[in-house]
């Protein structure tokens, strides 16, 4: 009992620093004018909303990739299907977790 809820507050505190770091990372290269036009950055936010070009969006993934220190694309991962920030965020956490679990 004590070990589920010890993994469920690690998985919930692994799940908000994701998601802090991604929009983090996004707020760092968007640029600030930008980032105040598109208001709060959520879990919902669309990507396309952001107005990442290709480029911008890979810088993303390198920096968050190193940030969080997992590539969750490296096994071909779909990053073309992620819609969200919150999507995004959980490509990462789920890679976060294939890497304690192995």
């Amino acid at each position: 009992m004590l070990n589920n809820t010890l993994t469920d507050t690690l998985t919930d505190t692994l799940t908000i620093d994701v998601q802090a770091t991604v929009v983090q990372e996004i707020v760092a290269i968007l640029d600030e004018d930008t980032v105040d036009e598109l208001g709060e950055l959520t879990a919902d936010t669309e990507l396309s909303a952001l107005g990442l070009n290709s480029l911008a969006f890979a810088r993303l993934i390198i920096k968050l990739e190193r940030a969080l220190g997992v590539d969750p694309f490296s096994q071909g991962g779909d990053f073309v299907a992620l819609r969200t920030v919150g999507a995004l965020a959980g490509a990462y956490e789920q890679a976060l977790s294939a890497r304690t679990e192995a």
